[in-house]
């Protein structure tokens, strides 16, 4: 027996440190997320319930961990002989799988911190472009704590496991043990070792094994997903995301989808091939006006409101809103700049883990390819590599003419693995954009920005604006759109533009109320001109990026097949706005915002004018039904359009 106790205390050693490093990386979530428990009731029972919570979804890990040396070292003892060896491979063993999930859930800290949710399989597709995602993350300074945190506690875990392994080798004894005694007493402690680590993997003695919604439990989003262990959130979106990438066409056929999106935009009858098509025709000449679209990254609605010593940090932007059509409620399709691009430039939405600019592309019309049937030069600035998120192949097979990036800058301007800043792109572009329209060509031009990203680089001269990087950065990107534009002012075009300035999407901004971030969909949409002898315009109604591909049309007076989601705002109202942030679906209007978590395929519905915050879906079920089935139909029609190849 003693034996067996030996290899009992080495094997719940390891367990219950591996849970208390588990505990550690949740302590320090918690600590650097303090904005969202601040004015929290009930704090002590939420803490606990979380913990105690976590403590369960961290038990489920390690013992998923612990089964396999579990199994090998009970075997041998059965048999009277626990080789050397075998401890120091449950030791690698040990050392390993750990070290695996404490660099999930290292990196979960500043990963949830950005976007207000666990890491989750979605974010594998970054490591497609491996070297300059690495590159990336070790150039953001603020990451460089996570790594020493990593290291150390790899370092730790490591020497203790190595000294478990080396007393349980100590203690071991070659004793061999009867028939008698092995079948009355150690068979049957090893079963029930068995049976307790298999109810460890299970989470739970109920008639459900545990699931992420087990750890939603009260009306607060951050505590509801602090308890969640960040390696189980990752493992469980991955095998959702390899059963069905879209979850939400099993709510929906295509076929019902389509129905609901002909209803909802006045489609009657609609062609079989292409069903959500619809003929524009205008009247009159096209004009022929000069268009730029400027896509501001990470720019939230929120960043507009930063102030530093009683001074707003946007003053340009909120100068150009005063003499513009400005969009007071308009939404990011998606929460990454991929989504940003193919929303804006051509209609499409969102889909739920999936890049929209693979290798393989999906061609569509949009504003590029009409602007280029009607005699425009396209032309699409960035700052960094082209072909990052596959943007070269995709923008050279989608109507653009020529892409501006790195390649064509001199090499000292690159700050970063993403490039030069915002301010030398648009330096470098004005005189492009001069160039083509001395040639008696009208353009299109689509810059986008990225100094806003981390790692943020932020000019000298800016960091007596603010007291950090994030607000410095932001007064930076302002001042390089005033320049831009004041230096633009001074061309012979510009009395002939029309200036499209939003966010790619948003970011997490402030304490966060609901399931999902607001702050991350939520975006100014400025469309500026000097043409417009009506200006300025504030429209409360919804909108969002699948909007801006008609509007631009209807403003330039150009006819076209509408074949996308998106309406003209000018002539057209949307009563709300879905959008998507990875794993979480979205629809808001003036009352509600209802949310469908994809991980636990829960809804939540919010009333927007309620200071408390409670979830309503069950209480209004009509009015639940009523949202899902709008967003549902919108995403899962375009789902089914992009794959059938009806996008163009």
């Amino acid at each position: 027996m003693k034996n067996f106790i030996a290899v009992l205390r080495y094997l719940l050693s390891i367990h219950f440190l591996g849970i208390a490093f588990f505990m550690i990386f949740r302590s320090i979530l918690c600590l650097i997320n303090t904005d969202n428990i601040a004015d929290v009731e009930n704090r002590s029972y939420l803490f606990f319930r979380t913990f105690f919570i976590g403590l369960q979804f961290d038990n489920l890990i390690a013992s998923y961990i612990a089964i396999l040396p579990l199994t090998l070292l009970c075997v041998s003892l059965f048999f009277d002989k626990i080789p050397k060896r075998l401890i120091t491979g449950c030791n690698v063993f040990f050392i390993v799988l750990y070290s695996l999930t404490f660099v999930i859930s290292t990196a979960n800290i500043p990963y949830f911190s950005y976007f207000f949710t666990h890491l989750d399989s979605s974010a594998m597709k970054w490591f497609e472009f491996g070297r300059a995602t690495t590159g990336l993350i070790f150039q953001e300074k603020s990451y460089y704590p996570y790594f020493i945190l990593i290291v150390v506690v790899i370092t730790l875990f490591s020497i203790a496991v190595t000294r478990f392994g080396t007393k349980l080798k100590k203690t071991i004894t070659i004793n061999p043990s009867n028939r008698r005694y092995k079948i009355r007493y150690l068979l049957p402690a090893i079963v029930i070792l068995w049976c307790i680590c298999f109810a460890g993997m299970r989470g739970s003695l109920q008639r459900y094994p545990l699931r992420v919604g087990y750890a939603y439990f009260s009306n607060n989003p951050f505590f509801n997903q602090l308890g969640i262990n960040p390696v189980f959130y990752f493992l469980k979106s991955y095998e959702a995301n390899r059963k069905q990438p879209n979850s939400v066409n099993s709510l929906m056929t295509a076929e019902q989808a389509i129905q609901r999106v002909q209803k909802e935009l006045g489609i009657v009858g609609g062609d079989d091939k292409y069903p959500i098509n619809r003929q524009i025709a205008t009247s009159g000449t096209v004009s022929n006006v000069n268009v730029v679209i400027i896509l501001l990254e990470s720019m939230s609605v929120n960043c507009l409101k930063y102030e530093y010593q009683g001074k707003n940090l946007t003053p340009f932007i909120n100068e150009l809103i005063s003499k513009s059509y400005y969009f007071e409620n308009f939404y990011s399709s998606g929460i990454h700049t991929n989504n940003g691009i193919v929303s804006t430039l051509y209609a499409f939405p969102t889909l739920f883990n999936k890049p929209m600019m693979e290798v393989k592309s999906t061609r569509y019309t949009g504003t590029p390819y009409y602007l280029h049937q009607n005699g425009y030069r396209n032309l699409f600035f960035l700052t960094g590599n082209p072909n990052y998120d596959n943007m070269n192949s995709f923008l050279l097979d989608n109507h653009f003419d020529r892409i501006y990036s790195l390649y064509d800058y001199p090499d000292e301007k690159a700050v970063n693995n993403f490039g030069v800043q915002d301010d030398f792109m648009f330096e470098y572009g004005l005189p492009k954009l001069t160039e083509t329209a001395n040639e008696g060509k009208p353009f299109m031009a689509t810059f986008l920005t990225v100094s806003n990203h981390p790692p943020i680089v932020v000019p000298e001269k800016f960091r007596d604006y603010a007291d950090t990087d994030e607000k410095q950065i932001i007064a930076f990107v302002d001042n390089s759109l005033r320049n831009f534009i004041e230096n633009a002012s001074k061309e012979a075009w510009f009395n002939n533009t029309i200036f499209v300035i939003l966010g790619d999407h948003g970011a997490v901004v402030g304490q966060q109320k609901y399931d999902m971030s607001i702050s991350y969909n939520h975006i100014p949409c400025i469309i500026y001109s000097p043409l417009f002898d009506d200006a300025p315009r504030r429209f409360k109604q919804y909108g969002g990026q699948i909007d801006v591909f008609p509007t631009l049309m209807g403003l330039l007076n150009i006819s076209y097949t509408n074949n996308s989601l998106g309406i003209d705002l000018l002539k057209e109202e949307r009563s709300r706005m879905f959008f998507v942030s990875d794993t979480r679906l979205g629809c808001i209007s003036d009352k509600y915002f209802y949310v469908r978590n994809l991980n636990n395929n829960s809804d939540f519905l919010y009333d927007l004018h309620s200071e408390q915050i409670e979830n309503l879906s069950e209480k209004y079920p009509d009015i639940t039904d009523d949202f899902r089935n709008y967003a549902v139909s919108m995403t899962v029609a375009a789902d089914y359009l992009i794959k059938n190849e009806k996008t163009r």
